[in-house]
């Protein structure tokens, strides 16, 4: 499953190429209205400097600098994301499936979604040209001119990803390993499955359990869908990023690895249905036997830097 059929957007997540090179262009564009068509159309545009009509755009997204000198842009090629190569992704939103990327982000990244906008140069500069420039993921809530002329609904919003972090995403969702229930939903669990859970000396937090087996810090997420799966968390920290990436690579066991700065998260969705299951007698018994053994996992984790 990709993040467009995931997260259930109707339109084309846009793929953002810079060209240092000018290509040939037809028609005349802003560029927010054209990244609108090529979401909703699926078509492929290409922009230059003599058919983008936004002096806004032409500046934000080095076209020219803001003393009307030649930058080093000379193209923009937009076209449906397929996995191609490019520099930002842009997913043309409503504010529901924006929270529901935003969750998934936090869930997977430990980072919040930012939002630093003022409703001018909106797609171009805000969600295109920052995203570029700074590789953060940024959301923009549009402009006049995107609502006016580039074909808006007052219900969208548009969100940009570095092409990176895009990819990291899809990986996630092929590899389900964001599935948790929100903070909400927590509150919401059954008194007595919580307090199953605290008296196996596990402690409630905003999204996910807690607590320290054979000295590892473990964190159990409870994944909602047609099983109400566990997630097993817990993780290995290293000398250095290098380290920890060289390790996730030569890994071949059946843990998920995902390396995070000098950290390798270690991860597992066990086949417990937590809610079909937290009331049988063994519960405790099968829950602590997939924990212990992560744990061991992560300690094996640990010794192969030696080997990486």
């Amino acid at each position: 499953m990709n993040f467009r059929d995931y997260f259930e957007i109707p339109l084309n997540p846009v793929a953002v190429i810079f060209k240092k090179e000018e290509m040939d262009a037809e028609g005349e564009y802003r560029f927010c209205e054209a990244v609108r068509i090529v979401a909703e159309r699926g078509e492929r545009i290409v922009i230059n400097e003599f058919n983008l009509m936004c002096a806004g755009a032409l500046v934000s997204l080095g076209f020219v600098t803001e003393l009307a000198e030649e930058g080093e842009t000379r193209s923009i090629v937009l076209e449906p994301y397929r996995g191609q190569e490019c520099d930002v992704v842009l997913v043309v939103a409503t504010p529901d499936r924006i929270m529901r990327i935003s969750s998934y982000y936090k869930n997977l990244f430990d980072e919040e979604l930012r939002a630093q906008f003022a409703g001018e140069t909106a797609v171009c500069g805000e969600a295109t040209a920052r995203v570029r420039d700074t590789g953060e993921p940024n959301i923009s809530f549009l402009c006049p001119g995107a609502r006016e002329i580039g074909n808006y609904r007052r219900e969208e919003v548009v969100l940009g990803f570095p092409k990176d972090v895009f990819v990291r995403i899809e990986t996630a969702i092929r590899k389900q390993e964001v599935r948790a229930l929100c903070g909400c939903l927590m509150d919401d669990l059954p008194k007595d499955l919580i307090e199953r859970f605290e008296q196996m000396g596990f402690d409630k937090s905003t999204d996910h359990f807690f607590g320290f087996v054979n000295g590892k810090s473990v964190k159990l997420y409870i994944f909602k869908g047609e099983k109400n799966t566990l997630g097993i968390y817990t993780s290995v920290k290293f000398k250095s990023e290098e380290e920890a990436e060289r390790v996730a690579e030569s890994y071949t066991g059946e843990y998920v690895l995902m390396p995070r700065e000098n950290w390798i998260e270690i991860m597992k969705v066990s086949d417990i249905d937590v809610f079909q299951e937290y009331r049988k007698p063994d519960f405790e018994k099968r829950l602590n036997s997939e924990i212990e053994k992560i744990v061991e996992e992560a300690r094996r984790i640990k010794g192969l830097k030696a080997r990486a």
